[in-house]
């Protein structure tokens, strides 16, 4: 066996010294190059929800709360907290409060299973997305909802379910205007809207009517009516005002900067695929 040779005195005396050096140094530059976190930053993130949804564009409500003190991104972000979170943080950064409109989720399809025909049987994973990549997905409408939920688990406050129909129903109460439906949706059927506007289109086929009839009974038929009430009764055929619903790619489509929310084209609607909340709330 060879001889085992062992660091001389001097050399052990050389590195233990050069390892105090070293740490000295290091101990230097990590109180030199230090960053103080904002003191606002905590105030920002125990003033939000504290739901971390994501909504706001940000990984959560601390990712947001650093972003507004760092790099002084809008207040108005988070939906969930409202108007009184906004205030609040405005107070802390020493802003002045912008409050942007309350959004609410939105369905834009009634072709639930008894009034759709289907193409074959999906007998895949139970997810919207996962049949949407089988053939374009199995319903004859392409347009329409699968009813198989990817909006239902996607929301964090469960604002959001599937009724007899596998048809989405958004709970008014509950719904914070997160979009994370939204973006679930493979399908785009859900939108953000104002809740100031109790009308919507809930329909998104853009086929001719006898071919959008093949695939569902409830579809737009683009048939004008909506926008014909519109010019004649409710701007008086005043040229100098849009309508507030148009047919375009032959589904009726709002211009919300023009709507007065009457209500008067869901009045009018042969085929019922304009919703009218306030209607049917004093209906009932």
């Amino acid at each position: 066996m060879g001889e085992i040779l062992f660091p001389s005195v001097p050399s052990l005396i050389s590195l233990t010294i050069l390892g105090a050096l070293f740490g000295l140094i290091l101990s230097i530059v990590k109180k030199t190059l230090r960053v103080e976190k904002d003191p606002r930053i905590e105030k920002i993130e125990a003033i939000l929800p504290g739901a971390n949804c994501g909504a706001c564009g940000f990984p959560g409500c601390a990712g947001y709360a650093a972003s507004i003190v760092n790099e002084g991104v809008s207040l108005n972000l988070c939906p969930v907290g409202g108007r009184e979170t906004i205030e609040k943080m405005a107070d802390v950064m020493g802003v002045e409060a912008e409050v942007s409109s309350s959004k609410i989720a939105r369905v834009h399809c009634q072709g639930g299973n008894d009034v759709t025909k289907i193409r074959f049987i999906y007998d895949g994973p139970l997810s919207c997305s996962a049949a949407q990549l089988v053939a374009g997905g199995f319903k004859v409408c392409e347009y329409g909802c699968l009813g198989l939920g990817d909006c239902v688990r996607s929301c964090p406050f469960d604002a959001i379910h599937l009724n007899d129909k596998d048809i989405p129903v958004v709970d008014p109460v509950k719904c914070t205007g997160c979009g994370n439906c939204v973006e679930a949706c493979p399908r785009n059927i859900i939108s953000l809207l104002d809740r100031e506007f109790d009308v919507y289109v809930i329909c998104r086929n853009k086929e001719k009517a006898p071919r959008m009839k093949k695939g569902c009974s409830v579809g737009c038929i683009a048939c004008k009516r909506c926008e014909k009430v519109c010019r004649t009764e409710v701007f008086a055929d005043n040229d100098e005002v849009d309508t507030a619903i148009r047919v375009v790619d032959f589904l009726a489509v709002f211009d919300y900067k023009t709507c007065i929310n009457c209500g008067r084209c869901a009045e009018v609607c042969p085929q019922d695929v304009i919703e009218f909340v306030q209607e049917k709330a004093e209906v009932k």
